[in-house]
């Protein structure tokens, strides 16, 4: 196996990762496989750029703990129906 060309191929689908379809990138990788480049361990490599735990996303509307404890004050005015403001 040419060494050379296995690390250029892996090096080119490390760059692929951030800018190429997930599927496409394992497409390119199977293909290189299948010929004998790269080996079962490359492609573990490049499962794990995917496996990466993804961090938690903090919704903006989401209520955190310290605004729900914060009591409701209620309004001091009271609004007018419709019979006393005529």
């Amino acid at each position: 196996m040419n060494e050379f060309l296995r690390q250029f191929v892996k090096k080119t689908i490390f760059k692929m990762i951030d800018n190429v379809p997930e599927w496409q990138v394992r497409e390119y990788a199977l293909g290189w496989y299948a010929k004998g480049i790269l080996t079962e361990e490359d492609l573990e490599e490049i499962e794990e750029k995917y496996n990466k735990p993804e961090e938690p996303v903090v919704e903006e509307n989401e209520i955190t703990e310290e605004v729900a404890e914060e009591p409701i004050e209620e309004a001091s005015e009271e609004i007018p129906n419709e019979s006393e403001v005529e």
